[in-house]
């Protein structure tokens, strides 16, 4: 595959005119969207994180473990459902879980070491 063939410049192209730039005004706004969802997720994410840090510092108190495995592997099996269910790629919404619940548990696990021992 050529250089030129790798990478395409959505804004040289709709700058260019010609055929190919109406494409490039639709995929620079669909961009935008994208860029809305993102910040969205980020901020519900952060919403996400202050809630499981909540549930990290009563785990602490009450000298709780990090993991709780069985909730997880239910978690699990809900959300590929709900993701089956919205048309996305359960093993996407499996990898997610698993990506905020490892660092859900880090976070457990930090504050349990600063709590001490029980």
């Amino acid at each position: 595959m050529s250089e030129a063939n790798v990478e395409t410049v959505i804004d040289d192209q709709a700058r260019k005119g010609g055929a190919k730039a109406e494409a490039a005004r639709q995929v620079a706004e669909l961009r935008a969207d994208v860029d809305t969802i993102d910040a969205a997720i980020i901020a519900m994410l952060a919403e996400r994180s202050r809630v499981t840090r909540r549930i990290g510092l009563l785990k602490a108190r009450a000298g709780f473990a990090s993991a709780d495995l069985h909730r997880e592997a239910a978690q699990v099996a809900v959300l590929r459902g709900k993701a089956d269910d919205y048309g996305l790629d359960p093993d996407l919404a499996e990898a997610y879980l698993h990506l905020v619940a490892d660092a859900a548990k880090r976070c457990h696990e930090r504050l349990a070491g600063q709590a001490g021992p029980r």
